[in-house]
């Protein structure tokens, strides 16, 4: 980082913020480009706040002037998001350097994925930070997520709170976002996975070649002591691992890899499956279950592998793991329908969680599937119309609802969902999500599979800007508990 200081004398800096509002007196501020405003328009609120120093990528912001009256250091750095991540890292003592830190990127699968290595590492002993969409976790303490990924400052604080309570590793989702927006820059990786890439985020990235240029960053700061693990089967698989120096690892379903999985036996309560590796097979046993499980416990697996753990510790963190929160979490009814809650919004987790649902429906006398989803508002327009095709052809009934629609018109995003429904097939339109999961339900027999896709753990349902308290599961479990 280079800065052109406009007052030449030492300040003592009792705090990093990069959001005006929180800076304290002895503060540095930060001025990076958000989403929502760009910082660099409120560095006078910062400094009448108290900052003594700001750092900025846009000279033209206020004159040399203004800071040298103020008595305020001026720094110029040509990317400031850069420059927060570095300071952040500094600032907390580069916790990452003290732990083994493990990341997960790809378009589906991260969130159980991390769970899986998480299991692993405490298999093996360790105390293990976990950070992702569902919730920060120290050990076993749970904090909010507020970001899949948090901005730089708080990752590296949450990373140096993991260290100061006795974590020794810490595994965590790292979203394009992230990557693009060069919130993990500075931090050192001891291993990377990438799951897969389907589409997803084109409202952010723009097109599918930017969206993999996001995520190959991950990779291309690897150290050749770190291991890279990605998913053979993926067309961006191989791609992603060109140009580390890392250590490489390919795991498949389906084909030659380093590691690969046969003879999968699935059930609804969970899974059986042999793991190959350098000519020797161990069986492992999940309580997970799924085509796109068997993925995500190879790529923990295949990760495990690449930073030395053991094959027994990797066999009963895998087993330990029950079902993710959100993640084809099941509820059976006393009428004989079960629901399976499960946070599918691209097209491609859709796509594998109803195949999933028909896998393990009886090949005699099979229930039906019913589908209520929804598409997000301002968001991937692009997926909207493959996500109706997908869910007319491989559901029995379709219900298609709203889903976050923030400052769209529910009615308008669902038009677009319907553009891709197959013609002579079942489908509803409820915008009420309360009332079209009670319509799902409530055409339920004994033997169907009701999936509600799209939000899984979430909580809440955004309308405008407001978030309303929304659960699907709780939706569910009410309807449930009314019936005993």
């Amino acid at each position: 980082m280079y800065g052109k200081m406009v007052l030449t004398q030492d300040v003592s800096i009792h705090s990093i913020q990069y959001d005006s509002r929180k800076v304290g007196h002895g503060d540095l501020f930060v001025a990076i480009a958000g989403t929502a405003a760009d910082g660099h328009a409120f560095v006078e609120s910062a400094i009448d706040r108290g900052a003594v120093a700001v750092v900025m990528q846009n000279d033209q912001a206020l004159p040399d002037p203004f800071f040298q009256h103020a008595g305020v250091v001026k720094i110029v750095v040509p990317d400031s998001r850069k420059a927060l991540a570095r300071m952040s890292a500094n600032f907390y003592g580069h916790p990452s350097r003290k732990l083994r830190l493990i990341g997960v990127t790809g378009t589906n699968g991260k969130t159980t994925t991390t769970h899986l290595i998480r299991s692993i590492l405490e298999a093996d002993g360790m105390k293990v930070g976990l950070i992702g969409t569902i919730g920060y976790m120290i050990g076993e303490e749970s904090l909010p997520a507020t970001h899949t990924t948090p901005e730089s400052l708080e990752l590296n604080e949450l990373l140096a709170h993991m260290v100061s309570k006795g974590c020794t590793a810490a595994v965590m989702e790292v979203s394009s976002h992230s990557l693009a927006l060069s919130r993990v820059f500075g931090l050192e990786f001891s291993g990377a996975c990438v799951t897969n890439l389907t589409q997803d985020h084109l409202d952010f990235h723009g097109t599918m070649d930017e969206y993999f240029n996001a995520k190959r960053v991950l990779f291309e700061r690897l150290s050749s002591e770190a291991c890279a693990v990605s998913n053979a089967d993926d067309p961006y698989g191989a791609k992603m691992l060109e140009g580390t120096a890392a250590r490489k690892l390919t795991y498949s379903r389906l084909g030659p890899a380093d590691v690969q999985a046969h003879d999968v036996r699935m059930s609804v309560a969970g899974m059986k499956l042999a793991v190959a590796y350098k000519g020797k097979t161990q069986e492992i046993e999940s309580r997970l279950t799924g085509r796109f499980n068997v993925e995500n416990i190879l790529a923990a697996y295949t990760t495990g592998l690449g930073l030395g753990i053991a094959a027994d510790r990797l066999r009963t963190g895998i087993f330990r793991l029950p079902a993710v929160r959100g993640r084809f979490e099941q509820i059976v009814s006393p009428a004989g329908w079960t629901a399976v809650i499960d946070y599918a919004h691209t097209p491609d987790a859709l796509e594998k969680c109803l195949r999933t649902i028909r896998d393990l429906l009886p090949t005699e006398k099979p229930g039906r599937i019913i589908t209520v989803f929804g598409c997000g508002g301002n968001r991937d327009r692009g997926k909207r119309p493959k996500m109706g095709r997908i869910a007319s052809e491989l559901s029995d009934i379709t219900v298609v609802t709203s889903d976050n629609p923030r400052k769209e018109l529910p009615g308008a995003i669902i038009d677009e969902v319907m553009a891709g429904v197959q013609k002579g097939t079942a489908v509803h339109r409820e915008e009420d999500r309360r009332a079209a999961i009670g319509k799902a339900l409530a055409m339920a027999r004994p033997g169907d599979v009701v999936l509600i896709a799209g939000k899984g753990h979430e909580d809440y349902q955004v309308i405008g800007e407001q978030k309303h308290h929304f659960d699907d599961r709780e939706e569910v479990e009410n309807i449930v508990r009314k019936m005993k």
